[in-house]
């Protein structure tokens, strides 16, 4: 019941001050406040994997890819998977200042569709089913489906041929960048689908292939996709942001690159030891 019905902080916060359970205000997407529509990104789950993420995590790594893009004869292509509401992607485009030939951005949550109906904002995926019902008070999700169903099956065939509108669930300050430069590019894409434009000079894929999401057969099939989007001598960065015992962050990259020639992933840089699937990757054959 507790990971379907969840408080909605905004409200229940000004009445118990001392509240320590709860969400953030999903419906805060819907505000100007640049930090409130990034928090509230937080609440936006989709099969269990949330889009989680802030400015500043990838500080590590960020300053090795800097280095390695100044090294190279011409500014890099960079395919960004994975990258939630684009907040690190921001960093990245930010500390390299302009030093690359193009950026995409892309998650396959890329965007979502709404409707308000009677005091609820219902939200709703690319397979059009609803992910997320939020209200003044609470926020609900489907995680357990018969209660979800008891709760707004009725609800929601109401709703049924009323119009949807669109929502982009990225960072509005990476909105603003990209509508100023024509490099950087913003769309949908899956990792378990073969990447369908350019081969790029560099694929970052940050806090989605890992064990906690995927099985390891589903993370050979998206590192060979990786692999297939690369150049040759192209730079393929895998990032993991976990928890310390105290709580805080710890974050780990693994860089590997696509050697011509070679049928395996060449190490070229770690941070904090690497990732905790190197020992996967390091056992793939490519073609």
């Amino acid at each position: 019941m507790f990971n379907t019905i969840k408080l909605n902080k905004a409200y229940w916060a000004k009445k118990i001050p001392a509240l320590k359970y709860g969400v953030p205000n999903p419906l805060d997407v819907f505000s100007p406040d640049k930090e409130k529509f990034s928090e509230a990104m937080t609440t936006f789950g989709f099969s269990g994997v949330y889009k989680t993420t802030r400015a500043g995590r990838h500080k590590q790594t960020q300053q090795f890819l800097k280095e390695y893009t100044g090294k190279l004869t011409q500014p890099p292509g960079i395919l960004d998977i994975g990258a939630s509401d684009g907040s690190t992607s921001l960093d990245l485009i930010n500390l390299l200042q302009g030093q690359f030939k193009k950026y995409y951005v892309t998650d396959y949550n890329i965007q979502c569709r709404y409707v308000a109906h009677k005091g609820y904002t219902y939200f709703f995926d690319q397979s059009n089913e609803c992910f997320l019902a939020a209200s003044e008070k609470f926020v609900f999700y489907p995680a357990n489906k018969s209660l979800f169903n008891f709760l707004f099956k009725n609800r929601l065939a109401q709703i049924k041929d009323l119009p949807k509108s669109e929502l982009l669930l990225i960072n509005k300050d990476l909105q603003e960048k990209q509508q100023a430069n024509d490099k950087i590019v913003i769309l949908q894409h899956n990792v378990f689908v073969p990447w369908a434009k350019e081969k790029m000079d560099m694929v970052i894929v940050g806090n989605l292939l890992n064990r906690s999401y995927f099985t390891d057969t589903q993370i050979e099939a998206a590192v060979k996709n990786c692999y297939a989007a690369l150049t040759d001598n192209g730079l393929l960065t895998i990032i993991r942001n976990t928890l310390t015992d105290n709580g805080d962050e710890f974050e780990r990259s693994t860089s590997y690159q696509k050697t011509a020639g070679n049928t395996r992933l060449q190490k070229k840089h770690e941070v904090n030891g690497g990732i905790e699937i190197d020992e996967l990757l390091a056992s793939l054959k490519f073609d």
